[in-house]
């Protein structure tokens, strides 16, 4: 018997093909296998029995980081085959090969000769089928063993991969995924790893990544002098603080990075997804110079640790947080940091500079993801791991740029004496992919960002057509959906940012060329100045295709929905910074139902007050909060050296915006219990007025008035003020104001919503976990069924989605 199987899903760049071709040998099956496009088509000859067994393993056994979505099977029950079925079924001369045209008639006839199991050369898929392409994955446990063992070729090879492990989606050029369509072919194969390629056994049989120290990457140290000062980094004297190797069993270049982090250096390494920036995480003087080079004085920094149990010492972590943590994406998790180091008498007693996690109650931690990042952490401890690049710019993966910048600031004395090097590798990324950042609230799992790991990885949605979605400009992503799936872009930062425009643009064309995706309608932000708005309308003009606009809170809510695809009457809530109104004013506190017919309607939102427009006045939070105590009538409360000027402006609509924010409202009112004045970067404000509640032992009790009024709130804060209330208890005291205020808003309107009483809670807002964590408790006790974004984050990042489902509107 022979079957024809075409295999849907996650199924190249996972070392699918080998595990066929191993299973196909075991249960004595003749024929082939091969990439076809996006997809995997199987040949197969043998009996009934081995087929079916054949069929059930395909779909069950898939390697690590993959999976199966359908099979389709073409059964041909007989030994002869018309030259139709050829020209119907057989692509390419190496199907052709089981067939020979001896008879007259033009029949053909199976070959009895044939024998044995084939990965055979892979070809384009002709029926267009929607490719999946498997994120970059972490070294798997295997090579993590073969890394460290001395009787292995591959003992500390800082490039070992495998079929289920290593670069995959920041190193392919187009589809299929093989050797000559990624990076990996400007490395020609030594004898030894083309031999392990096409063995039979081996398991990096026809792993696209396969090298060794013979014909892999090389890694290259460069320590970045000042002009006219010695070279402090001296190879060929390694201090002792080598521990578990021999100097000679390291690499030269692993060993003078491992000696300048001892001298308290700042080393950019180059890994799977471009430049990350690494010190001394103890060593207070190095943690202050990568805060200048990444002009990043007030966001906490990631720690890389070892494993697991090193994270413990330092942080609490529950059974999710240790299964993000291991996941094969490997994202960075923020876990609730010890106040002091765990007690292990075996490891000499550091507790990590408070200028890493600076007012911050979490730590950062990740896990290593390549065997770079194993042999330096496995030598010197935790280690902090942030983005190679200055705050707001993209992910630097070019070593010449990256020597440029990095000499640059040495030139410049700004980094003092401390020592600075790179780590590089001649192994070409082509897109940058930033580590995913994630956290868990009640059991949830949330994205901050969305990133190495998850990307490209799409998400199921019941969405119909093939849609272009734009995103927004603030922590950017675009989608495109397709065949009920949607593909959400990495985290592209902030469109402010030209290079950042360029990366966006950049990843549009790569996206649709690797996928081939041919949208026919466009749907973009309601916002008239959006970068990717501007995008979105150039694409349906030069393509004249329809092009719809959607309100930036709506995305949000739509965004929960469409992945959860839920059905029936919903409560969203969308609380964030900003966002263009159909009124033409600022919304951020917006409570929609959207109801059985696909209606959306907006219910509720807190009463609407004049702010000084412009960037400025959205990240002045002393400014936001005079323009709201003058609004509520509280002038008497204003304290504040330019209070005449702004009254003027606000009095005079002068550059003046209305805005029912819930953002600017958590700004104002971190400003004032003096936790933060100023939003040096996007919600620092709320960050760190969420900081400080977390330290409070009971939350003051305080509440919104009628119609989201922000009046009594103020006055209820001012007389907690004047009584020496700790500052830790009326801000939490005001988040969980903001929680009554949501289980309110449901309670009035839960006549609306049926028996499911079905809410979702969106956008940036809800990225405070106590807030969060709040709401859904509440929400629960009267059995309402509560939703978050699980697989894109809460804020701006995961809107392109809901942009998309308004197409189902």
């Amino acid at each position: 018997m022979i079957i024809k199987y075409t295999i849907k899903g996650l199924v190249q760049g996972i070392g699918y093909r080998p595990f066929v071709a191993k299973l196909a040998d075991e249960l004595n099956i003749d024929g082939w296998v091969r990439n076809t496009g996006g997809i995997v088509t199987v040949m197969a000859c043998g009996e009934t029995d081995q087929l079916a067994e054949f069929r059930r393993r395909l779909s069950c056994e898939v390697p690590t980081g993959g999976f199966v979505s359908s099979i389709e099977e073409e059964l041909i029950n007989e030994v002869v085959a018309t030259k139709e079925f050829q020209d119907k079924f057989l692509n390419s001369i190496e199907e052709k090969i089981w067939f020979s045209n001896d008879k007259e008639d033009g029949t053909s006839l199976l070959k009895d000769a044939l024998t044995g199991f084939k990965i055979i050369e892979s070809d384009q898929d002709n029926k267009e089928n929607l490719p999946l392409i498997p994120a970059d994955i972490a070294t798997c446990d295997k090579c993590k063993e073969e890394l460290f063992d001395k009787t292995n070729r591959r003992y500390l090879h800082p490039f070992i991969s495998c079929t289920v492990c290593g670069p995959r989606y920041s190193i392919i050029e187009k589809l299929p995924y093989d050797r000559d369509t990624i990076t990996m072919k400007d490395f020609e194969m030594c004898p030894e790893c083309q031999k392990e390629y096409t063995g039979k056994k081996d398991r990096r049989r026809h792993a696209q990544t396969i090298a060794c120290k013979a014909c892999g990457p090389r890694l290259k140290f460069t320590h970045l002098k000042r002009k006219n000062t010695d070279n402090i980094i001296d190879i060929d004297n390694v201090d002792n603080y080598v521990e578990n190797y021999n100097v000679n069993d390291l690499d030269g270049e692993i060993t003078a990075s491992l000696k300048l982090i001892s001298h308290g250096g700042v080393l950019a390494i180059k890994d799977i997804g471009g430049y990350h920036l690494a010190c001394n995480p103890f060593k207070e003087e190095a943690v202050a110079t990568l805060r200048i080079l990444k002009h990043r004085e007030a966001k906490a920094f990631a720690v890389m640790f070892e494993d697991i149990e090193q994270i413990k010492r330092y942080c609490h972590v529950n059974e999710k947080e240790a299964e993000l943590l291991k996941s094969p994406a490997r994202p960075i998790v923020l876990v609730k940091r010890r106040d002091s180091v765990a007690n292990n008498q075996s490891i000499p007693h550091r507790d990590i500079s408070p200028n890493v996690y600076l007012t911050s109650p979490d730590i950062g931690a990740m896990l290593p993801c390549n065997p770079v990042q194993m042999m330096l952490v496995k030598e010197w401890g935790p280690l902090i791991m942030t983005s190679g690049n200055a705050s707001g710019d993209v992910l630097e993966i070019d070593n010449d740029k990256m020597q440029s910048w990095l000499q640059e600031r040495v030139d410049s004395g700004e980094l003092g004496d401390v020592p600075v090097g790179i780590l590089s590798h001649d192994r070409r990324i082509l897109r940058p992919m930033d580590d995913s950042v994630m956290k868990v609230i009640k059991g949830r799992q949330q994205f901050i960002r969305r990133g190495r790991g998850h990307v490209p990885n799409p998400i199921s949605v019941d969405i119909e057509g093939e849609i272009f979605a734009t995103g927004g400009d603030l922590k950017s992503s675009f989608c495109y959906v397709k065949n009920g799936l949607a593909y959400v872009s990495q985290y592209l930062g902030d469109l402010e940012s030209v290079s950042c425009q360029k990366f966006y643009m950049n990843e549009m064309k790569a996206m649709e060329k690797i996928f081939g995706f041919k949208p026919k309608k466009v749907f973009t932000d309601l916002h008239p100045s959006y970068f990717s708005r501007k995008m979105g309308e150039e694409l349906a003009l030069n393509n004249q295709l329809p092009l719809n606009h959607i309100q930036h809170h709506k995305a949000h809510v739509l965004s929960v929905i469409a992945e959860h695809q839920l059905k029936g009457k919903v409560l969203g809530f969308a609380f964030d910074g900003t966002g263009f109104g159909e009124d033409g004013t600022i919304w951020g506190s917006e409570a929609f139902i959207i109801n059985g017919s696909n209606k959306i309607e907006r219910i509720a939102h807190l009463k609407p007050v004049k702010l000084i427009g412009g960037d400025e006045g959205a990240k002045n939070c002393d400014t936001i909060l005079a323009a709201m105590l003058h609004d509520s009538g509280l002038d008497n409360l204003i304290n504040n050296d330019n209070a005449e000027l702004i009254n003027a402006a606000l009095d005079n609509n002068i550059n003046v915006v209305t805005s029912t924010s819930m953002g600017r409202l958590f700004d104002a009112v971190a400003a004032m219990l003096d936790i933060c004045h100023y939003n040096s970067y996007e919600g620092q404000a709320p960050i760190e007025f969420e900081n400080v509640a977390a330290k409070a032992e009971a939350a003051y009790p305080l509440c919104f008035g009628e119609n989201g009024s922000t009046e009594e709130i103020f006055m209820e804060i001012a007389n907690a003020i004047a009584h020496n209330v700790p500052r830790e208890a009326i801000a939490r005291g005001f988040i969980y104001a903001v929680a009554d205020y949501v289980f309110e808003v449901a309670t009035l309107y839960s006549g609306q919503l049926g028996e499911e009483k079905q809410i979702v809670l969106s956008g940036g807002t809800f990225l405070n976990r106590i807030l969060t964590e709040r709401v859904i408790t509440e929400l629960e006790k009267e059995n309402y069924k509560v939703y978050i974004s699980e697989q894109l984050p809460p804020g701006d990042g995961g809107i392109c989605l809901g942009q998309a489902m308004a197409s189902t509107f």
